[in-house]
């Protein structure tokens, strides 16, 4: 034996696929995987170097802060318990914000609250707009005294006003309150450090809501784990505790340089693999599958031209499957040469057989029968009742003695046995009742010549009294079962049935006609020369009483 020619290709195949399988595996789970790493690891550190900036800048206008509230602390004419401070000491005051406004370039504006006097002062930067700056004044107007903190305390809160948002600090110490504010426009994330990533949004979580910090500003939702920002992306957090805030940062990774290096020549690298596994399937197939089938077809046709002495080398088969094709070839080739010296010798005897069916369907009686009731007719009858029997006797006539019909409708062998019925009913009046239901799908299928009026005739020899009525029934209808699609013919009798005997002798098989029972012998044996089957006839009795005839015409199936 060579060996499976499929094996080998189902091999092959396999090793593309997994091939194929493997690499977009490794593309999906570590690629990817490597890049959002990657990118998350990148982006959490310039997080925390935000983190480290943010608290460096506020932490110098902390400074400045804790100076003007010292230095007002310890003014004799300022400190707790002293009356409103005059004109000369506010422009003082405001003289020491406006100096810390130019020497700190983050702070937007400081503002110094006296809490015993209910007094307010208030400095900004010229370059912030004015309708923010007098939000920003109003707003810790009335606010300075609840977001104020201790004076050790180092934390910045976020607020939001006139729509912009803030760092803010507001530290007590004795009756004053001293605070700055800084724009987060100024520290953006992406306008000092570098992020991975594109479609960026960075935004500070605190008690008061999220406030953006550089990216774009889309629509967030606090309370989904992703923020409503949509899958795919990638987000880290970070505790920034002097703002008492969680810094999210969340972008779309994207590849690195090198990965769009990488990643084309890995999958040129993997087609090339594949394109090679395919070349060798099919050479391989070439010469397994190709040429064999070549030779396949070389032989089908030489034998359809007669040659049937044409047989295939096993041996050059080249596998197993086309093995066993060209030895059951070889088999076909000796069967053909076989069948073609049997199909003569089954063609006459199928002559024969229809010659004997007819001799034995329309017996020398049968016309001195109908001559004789013609006569009996001719004293008792009216002259139309003879015409009318004559007239049904030539339709039978020229019905048996269609010899060139091998097969005929079924609404027409019904329509003869109707006939025969009718003059029957002359010869005995009242001794046959005759029913028939058939499917008009199976009044047009084609059935063997006499086959069905056979077993009407048997039916009426055998079990027809001179005491009671004769009942016969006949069913045709399509019948479709697991080994069988076709016509079903089942003839019912009133009859005393069959003797057990007679059904095993007409069902034996073999060639021998059976003296009493002529006509079922002889469509067991058309059945089974027309469709070359065995189980087409089959014979039993009733329960209630009488014989049983079901006979099968398969469809397209026809013997030689």
């Amino acid at each position: 034996m060579t060996g499976s020619w499929w094996k080998r290709a189902t091999t092959l195949l396999c090793a593309i696929l997994l091939s194929a399988t493997l690499f977009f595996a490794w593309t999906s789970f570590n690629v990817t995987g490597q890049i959002r790493r990657t990118v998350e690891a990148e982006n959490m550190n310039s997080v925390r170097l935000w983190a480290g900036d943010v608290e460096s800048r506020t932490g110098a206008i902390h400074e400045h802060i804790h100076e003007l509230l010292v230095t007002l602390h310890n003014s004799n004419e300022l400190r707790t318990g002293t009356p409103v401070m005059n004109a000369r000491t506010k422009s003082k005051i405001v003289e020491m914000m406006e100096e810390k406004l130019i020497v700190s370039t983050d702070a937007d504006a400081f503002f110094v609250f006296d809490t015993e006097n209910d007094y307010y002062l208030f400095s900004a930067k010229t370059s912030l707009d004015s309708r923010a700056a007098h939000a920003l004044k109003d707003f810790f107007r009335e606010y300075a005294t609840l977001r104020e903190t201790p004076f050790r305390d180092r934390k910045w809160s976020v607020i939001e006003s006139g729509g912009a948002a803030y760092f803010s600090q507001c530290i007590r110490l004795g009756k004053y309150v001293v605070g700055a504010v800084s724009s987060l426009d100024y520290y953006h994330i992406d306008h000092k450090f570098s992020v991975l990533g594109e479609d960026l949004c960075f935004f500070l979580q605190t008690e008061d809501g999220c406030f953006f910090c550089g990216g774009d500003e889309l629509p967030l939702d606090p309370d989904r784990e992703d923020y409503g920002l949509g899958s795919g992306r990638s987000t880290v957090s970070a505790q920034i505790d002097t703002l008492d805030a969680l810094a999210t940062l969340s972008v779309r990774p994207l590849l690195s340089t090198n990965d769009k290096i990488l990643l084309p020549v890995l999958l040129f690298l993997d087609s090339a693999v594949c394109v090679v596994l395919v070349f060798v399937l099919l050479m391989l197939l070439r010469r397994k599958v190709a040429r064999p089938s070549t030779e396949l077809i070389r032989a089908n046709q030489a034998l359809a031209q007669g040659n049937m002495e044409y047989r295939l080398e096993v041996q050059e088969a080249g596998s197993d499957e086309f093995e066993a094709l060209y030895e059951s070839f070889n088999a076909m080739a000796a069967q053909i040469t076989k069948l073609r010296i049997e199909s003569y010798d089954l063609r006459l005897q199928e002559d024969q057989n229809r010659l004997t069916m007819l001799r034995a369907q329309l017996r020398p009686h049968s016309f001195l029968n109908a001559v004789t009731t013609i006569s009996n007719m001719t004293y008792i009858a009216e002259p139309e009742e003879v015409r009318s029997y004559i007239a049904a006797f030539a339709k039978f006539i020229r019905y048996m003695l269609n010899v060139n019909a091998d097969r005929v409708l079924l609404s027409e062998e019904l329509s003869h046995i109707r006939n025969y019925l009718d003059m029957q009913e002359v010869r005995f009046p009242g001794s046959i009742r005759f029913e028939a239901e058939c499917e008009e799908e199976a009044a047009s299928c084609r059935i063997p010549f006499l086959i069905l009026y056979t077993l009407v005739e048997n039916s009426i020899k055998h079990a027809m009294t001179l005491y009671e009525a004769l009942e016969i029934r006949v069913r045709c209808f399509r019948l479709q079962t697991e080994d069988f699609q076709g016509l079903c013919l089942i003839e019912e009798d009133s009859g005393e049935g069959f003797r057990e005997d007679v059904i095993r002798q007409i069902l034996a098989g073999d060639a021998v006609f059976t003296k009493e029972h002529l006509g079922l012998t002889n469509v067991r044996y058309t059945l089974h020369l027309a469709y070359r089957r065995n189980d087409l006839l089959r014979i039993s009795n009733r329960e209630e009483g009488g014989a049983r005839v079901e006979i099968r015409i398969p469809d397209g199936e026809e013997g030689l």
